[in-house]
């Protein structure tokens, strides 16, 4: 995943699949530069104007689970599994809503007119919403 300097140093998770960030490597070593491109680690504090950023996924992948279930001696299958790979899906659903889309860490607690939303700390720094590129005239904080 490609990411601005600036977007790079408010991502802690990743955007498609929510895991944790665990360091970035320059634009320029990455697509333009030597094969030995050497890895920078996460360092939210760290601010200068690099180009942009990739962003590396982490080692470690999640496992695939079953999604079949098991063949109970009745001859059925057990859906239990399944069950609680809906009820999972959902709650991560819910909480993609409801989760700032800036930093993915806070709740959405502040609106702006176009109706999309952030965390206040994110939102406090936007000069442009991050949904749509609309101009911030105004923020609604909720409570």
């Amino acid at each position: 995943m490609i990411a601005c300097d600036s977007c790079a140093s408010l991502m802690k998770k990743c955007v498609q699949c929510r895991v944790q960030i665990d360091k970035m490597v320059p634009f320029n070593l990455c697509c333009g530069g030597s094969e030995n491109a050497a890895e920078t680690p996460v360092d939210p504090e760290e601010d200068n104007n690099a180009p942009p950023l990739i962003i590396a996924p982490p080692s470690e992948q999640p496992t695939s689970n079953n999604i079949t279930g098991t063949l109970m001696n009745n001859g059925s299958r057990d859906t239990s599994n399944n069950d609680i790979q809906k009820l999972q899906q959902q709650l991560q659903d819910i909480k993609e809503q409801t989760m700032c889309p800036v930093c993915l860490d806070r709740l959405k607690n502040m609106i702006f007119l176009c109706g999309h939303g952030t965390c206040q700390m994110c939102g406090d720094r936007m000069s442009e919403c991050p949904i749509c590129r609309k101009a911030v005239e105004k923020r609604i904080l909720l409570y």
